[in-house]
């Protein structure tokens, strides 16, 4: 599982293959998570976990 923001979405793909691991599945959330409130950092984490476990259990 990669976890990232969208602004480095790219930069997670080219590592991916380029670590031969090309079939991990991404979660991207909105940039940037850094210099936010509690509750949009919240907000963002919630999207992420969603993506996470669909991610790891292959359920979409």
């Amino acid at each position: 599982m990669v976890v990232g923001t969208d602004r480095f979405k790219r930069l997670g793909e080219v590592e991916r293959r380029s670590l031969g691991m090309a079939e991990l599945t991404m979660a991207i959330a909105e940039h940037p998570l850094g210099g936010l409130q509690p509750d949009e950092l919240l907000a963002k984490a919630d999207g992420l976990l969603e993506q996470v476990v669909e991610g790891l259990t292959g359920s979409r």
